[in-house]
């Protein structure tokens, strides 16, 4: 019977005193460049998830109190809270996936972000026109707040496509170069 021990070999004082393990721990845990890009999604997605929740409740009293007149028109009603709604959930799955080490491929992840800008870009313009509309029409109520919500919702689903825009650069930056999976 022929038995064979492999040899395992050590590495010397010389190399400054890191053994090849070491080495491959570094690597694992801290990436190749520092490892901050890896922290750059979910920071990303913590905004954004903020983001859809304050559209989310900026839109909501001018959408079902006009019962006078309206603010808003249904179909961009239904247009933003078909965006908001989807990627909150998007946003907290995504999240959710990190705190239990699974990982979304990067080439979904860009998928998901350049859908979610255009989105949240065309129900900013849909938005921010059905209040310039109805700012143009002359009639101002004693209470413009729910106007100030309209206006409010608008900017701030401008600055939701840009964070996802930002999203999908990084992204696909860090996916193309091998940083996230």
């Amino acid at each position: 019977m022929n038995i064979e021990i492999s040899r395992l070999t050590m590495a010397s004082n010389d190399q400054g005193g890191t053994d090849q393990t070491d080495r491959g721990l570094r690597k694992e845990y801290f990436g190749n460049g520092g490892g901050f890009g890896r922290f750059l999604p979910p920071v990303f997605k913590l905004l954004e998830l903020a983001v859809a929740i304050i559209c989310i409740g900026l839109i909501d009293d001018p959408a079902n109190n006009s019962r006078l007149r309206p603010f808003a028109t249904t179909r961009t009603i239904a247009l933003a809270y078909s965006t908001f709604v989807p990627f909150l959930m998007f946003s907290v799955i995504y999240l959710f996936g990190k705190v239990i080490r699974e990982n979304i491929p990067w080439k979904l992840q860009s998928l998901l972000n350049l859908t979610a800008f255009i989105l949240y870009l065309a129900t900013a313009i849909c938005i921010l026109h059905d209040w310039s509309e109805t700012k143009n029409r002359n009639y101002w109520p004693p209470n413009t707040q729910r106007m100030d919500f309209l206006c409010g919702a608008g900017s701030v689903a401008v600055v939701g496509a840009v964070l996802y825009l930002l999203d999908l650069i990084v992204t696909t930056r860090l996916g193309a170069k091998g940083e996230i999976e």
